[in-house]
């Protein structure tokens, strides 16, 4: 059973979810384009979220593609198929429940195997889910590049540090691999595809940004974790909060790697 820590129950979940997307999809766009992806494509959207991947995969395949998205909770992906036709949505845990083989020309994740304890395996199904030529897209994202602008000053920097440090624990507690993005070009010539490439991207963030929003709420969403594991205070997160909207305070984004590989005809 898949563990992940950001449950879509919660009342933020969506919030979080569509400024994710407004930040990350420009770029998963830019991968998905670069491979060609295009009409007639069948795609396997893993871990779809709000759903803006898969809305425009459905949208880029045409009425002859085909897009199966999953989600361990799709609530959010119903509404959207709805919408698209050659759009379905089905509860699926990619770390326990089979995949059809040889069956799709894209397989895509983002930001799903890094928190799965079988992602191994997970891996291993999304590329065997591959037809003769079709393509794996796997994006993971890696805390490594997270750090301040050293202007902000010393208070924001030193809450800063405790706050990034807490995270680390607690995500690794939860099963999450910090260092999964790091080995994901070896793991997918490891599974015999070709062509493999990659790219990282990480932004600069200004407190109330887009993307210092999606941290913000990420604090938020994970409050009770933090303060009932004793990684931070309420108080704490109540600062995070102040920090993230402020203009003055500016941080790198997690590194978001995107690796890429096709399955030999």
């Amino acid at each position: 059973m898949a563990t992940y820590v950001f449950d879509n129950a919660m009342e933020v979940a969506r919030e979080r979810l569509l400024l994710l997307e407004a930040a990350a999809d420009p770029g998963t766009h830019r991968v998905l384009e670069t491979i060609g992806v295009g009409p007639r494509w069948r795609c396997l959207e893993i871990g779809a979220g709000a759903g803006s991947i898969a809305a425009w995969l459905s949208e880029r395949v045409g009425p002859a593609g085909y897009v199966l998205a999953t989600d361990i909770d799709p609530r959010f992906l119903e509404p959207i198929a709805a919408k698209h036709p050659n759009l379905d949505v089905r509860r699926h845990d990619v770390a326990a429940d089979e995949l059809p083989t040889g069956a799709f020309d894209l397989v895509h994740a983002r930001m799903v195997l890094e928190h799965v304890p079988e992602r191994e395996r997970a891996l291993c199904r999304m590329a065997a889910a591959l037809a003769p030529g079709g393509w794996l897209v796997v994006e993971a994202v890696d805390f490594c590049a997270e750090v301040i602008d050293p202007a902000v000053g010393e208070d924001y920097a030193e809450r800063f540090a405790r706050a990034h440090e807490a995270r680390l624990r607690m995500m690794a507690g939860a099963g999450f691999d910090l260092t999964y993005a790091r080995g994901l070009v070896r793991r997918c010539r490891e599974l015999g595809l070709a062509d493999v490439a990659n790219e990282g991207r990480t932004y600069m963030w200004a407190g109330g940004s887009t993307g210092a929003e999606v941290s913000r709420l990420s604090w938020e969403h994970l409050r009770d974790r933090f303060v009932a594991g004793d990684y931070l205070s309420d108080a704490d997160v109540d600062d995070l909060q102040a920090m993230y909207a402020d203009p003055r305070f500016a941080v790198t984004s997690p590194l978001l790697m995107a690796v890429w590989g096709r399955r030999p005809e």
